[in-house]
């Protein structure tokens, strides 16, 4: 008979790897991961790299600060009149950008100012419909047959209170040796005074107003500080235009100091 050898697996020495053991079942699974290269790299050799970004990063500085003294150099060079326009052409664009920020931010506050009662009162409406008022009694129901039997045994009677809404929260779906079998549909069940007439009534309570009010009042306080930061940014804008043009001189003040030289 001729013996066929069986062919082997290669197996890597453990230290090499990182390896996790798992045990499920009675079967035994063990997970082999090589360290990333960055787990065993050499620290010179980061060091290297750390030195090499600063000095990309030193490098990129120094050629800006070297664009700017040229083109501050270029600007020195100019005429007070080609002054002026070089100063007009960098802050005109600059300026007309913040003001219509500043002016779309004016707008937010102003249309949602207006829009109050309609925010709030969907808000409100929000609040009862979720729930959130104190009065608001709920009883968590897991099926059908969960609710008649409650409803058999008087568990559903609360005193003072009244069912006004069944809630459906759905069921789900489970797969049983691959067959699909539907979960029991769950529901809440929800209770409100007998003196209230519906849940939606809670919409215009006092604890549904502060409510509104409060979120009203945030949104608004946000809308209000963005409309100040863009008034900032414009404003220091129009500042830095004029402190540039003021430190132009005039045709007049260049021959005033000229005599004032000449007669040194």
């Amino acid at each position: 008979m001729t013996n066929i050898d069986q062919p082997q697996q290669h197996i890597a020495p453990s230290d090499d790897y990182n390896n996790r053991m798992v045990t499920l079942n009675g079967a035994t699974r063990i997970t082999y991961s090589q360290p990333s290269m960055l787990d065993n790299a050499d620290d010179s050799l980061v060091d290297s790299f750390q030195r090499e970004a600063e000095n990309l990063k030193a490098a990129a500085q120094s050629q800006s600060d070297d664009i700017v003294a040229s083109k501050q150099a270029d600007f020195d060079d100019l005429f007070p009149s080609e002054k002026r326009i070089a100063i007009e052409r960098h802050y005109t664009p600059i300026i007309k950008k913040l003001a219509s920020e500043h002016e779309a931010a004016c707008d937010a506050v102003t249309e949602f100012e207006d829009d109050q009662t309609r925010f709030r009162n969907n808000l409100q409406a929000r609040f009862a419909f979720d729930l959130k008022h104190p009065d608001v009694k709920t009883v968590f129901c897991s099926s059908d047959t969960h609710f008649n039997e409650m409803l058999k045994a008087g568990h559903l009677h609360i005193e003072g209170y009244k069912l006004c809404e069944r809630r459906t929260a759905g069921g789900y779906t489970l797969m049983v040796q691959d067959t699909p079998v539907s979960t029991p549909t769950s529901s809440t069940l929800v209770f409100i005074p007998v003196g209230v007439e519906s849940l939606m009534s809670y919409a215009h309570s006092t604890e549904a107003q502060n409510y509104s009010k409060a979120i009203y009042d945030a949104e608004l306080q946000r809308l209000i500080t963005r409309r100040k930061a863009a008034a900032v940014k414009l404003t220091e804008a129009k500042q830095a235009a004029r402190t540039a043009l003021d430190a132009i001189p005039t045709f007049e003040q260049l021959i005033s100091d000229a005599v004032k030289r000449a007669k040194k």
